[in-house]
Formats: structure tokens, C-alpha cells, sequence
């Protein structure tokens, strides 16, 4: 891992920082490395490989390339099964974008999402406990649990496994 961004800073990219123009796979695979790299512990190794991405198609995970470049929403798909293949199953991972997604639209629940796991980190580092929300835009308080099992693994694997 390299040390050079402290995770309690984590800055995840929103919805419109992600491309408006459809990508190759490494260019995905370049911007995940990019915006995560530095945060997300990795051993020297790439966060999220081809094979991987292939893989992830093949069953349906996520929607195949057309004329092999992957649209927005499957790059933000692919910055959340990043974020959270380490704490969750890839099954696990698509139903809980499928249930995000199905309650409101990708861009709000990608960006609620974001939102949600950046505070939940500042919190795990901070010591302190990320306020539960009974908002509507959280369905069944399902991003408040996501977002801090994810934070509390980082903050493990940072603090005492590193």
C-alpha cells in the first residue's frame, strides 16, 4: 500500500466525475487505480485485474462492453465492487447495487453511496460512530451498514494489518 494518502481522507470520484464517454477496459481499470490506489491496501498488486472484469461479465455481473468500451454506469458498478470485494461476495456486492439502484436512479445512489462511505471512514478513523439516518433516500438503512462494515475493515487492515 502506499502510505501517501491517509484513508480517513478518502475522496471517492461522483457521479459526474466519472467519464461521460464510454471507456476501454484499461482506461477503467487505470482510472479505478487512480482514484482508489493510493487508499485501499493492495500489496502492489492492481485492485481490480482484466481477468477479473471478464469474469464479472461472463456472469452477469456487469453489462458487457459495447464495441468494447464500458459505459458510466458499469464503471461506477466497478468502483463499488472495488470498494467492496474485500468485505463482500461479488453476489453480494451486485444484489446490493441491484437494491440501490432499484430504489432510486444509479447517479443518486452512486453518489449517496459515496457520500456515505467517505463519512463512515472519517469516522472509523476518527474512533467515533457515523449517525444513523432514518432518511428516506437510505432504503432500509442498507448504505449505513455497507459503508461502515466497509470502514471498519479498512480501518483493521490499516491500523493492525499493515
Amino acid at each position: 500500500m502506499v502510505d501517501s494518502k491517509k484513508p480517513d481522507l478518502l475522496k471517492l470520484p461522483r457521479w459526474n466525475q466519472l467519464p461521460s464517454v464510454d471507456q476501454y477496459l484499461e482506461q477503467v481499470l487505470q482510472l479505478i487505480d487512480k482514484w482508489l490506489g493510493d487508499y485501499l491496501p493492495h500489496s502492489g498488486k492492481q485492485l481490480i485485474t482484466r481477468t477479473m472484469v471478464n469474469n464479472y461479465v461472463k456472469q452477469r455481473y456487469i453489462d458487457s462492453p459495447e464495441n468494447k468500451k464500458y459505459n458510466r454506469l458499469t464503471i461506477a458498478r466497478l468502483f463499488v465492487i472495488t470498494l467492496l470485494k474485500p468485505v463482500y461476495t461479488i453476489d453480494e456486492i451486485s444484489r446490493l447495487i441491484q437494491r440501490g439502484i432499484d430504489f432510486k436512479d444509479a447517479e443518486f445512489s452512486y453518489n449517496q453511496f459515496c457520500d456515505m462511505v467517505e463519512t463512515a471512514v472519517k469516522h472509523a478513523f476518527e474512533g467515533t460512530t457515523m449517525p444513523k439516518s432514518r432518511e428516506i433516500t437510505d432504503p432500509n438503512d442498507m448504505f449505513w451498514h455497507v459503508c461502515n462494515s466497509f470502514a471498519s475493515q479498512l480501518y483493521v487492515r490499516h491500523e493492525y494489518l499493515i
